[in-house]
């Protein structure tokens, strides 16, 4: 496991972030929803409402949280549009 030293402005210590495969998905996928919601002109609010999640939801996942279901996911994805070639893309990127 590969881990990176990050800085915590809050308490000024270094913490530890793992960047296992899937520490390493969250982010990408982080990434591909934030680019979405922007294309897209939504705010976490309106996209949250139109999914049928809250704000802290879309918040929890355009941070990188490992912890967020599948069919959380799914909605969003599909208010969205993301394609599911692109997600599968995602995948094997990360797998090479």
């Amino acid at each position: 496991m590969v881990t990176s030293n990050v800085y915590d402005p809050q308490d000024e210590n270094v913490v530890q972030q793992e960047n296992s495969p899937d520490a390493m998905m969250a982010v990408k996928r982080s990434e591909l929803i934030f680019k979405y919601r922007m294309a897209v002109g939504l705010t976490q609010s309106e996209l949250a409402q139109q999914a049928n999640v809250t704000q802290k939801t879309i918040s929890r996942i355009e941070r990188g949280d490992r912890n967020v279901r599948q069919t959380t996911l799914k909605k969003v994805y599909q208010v969205l549009g993301i394609p599911d070639e692109e997600l599968e893309a995602l995948k094997a990127q990360l797998n090479t």
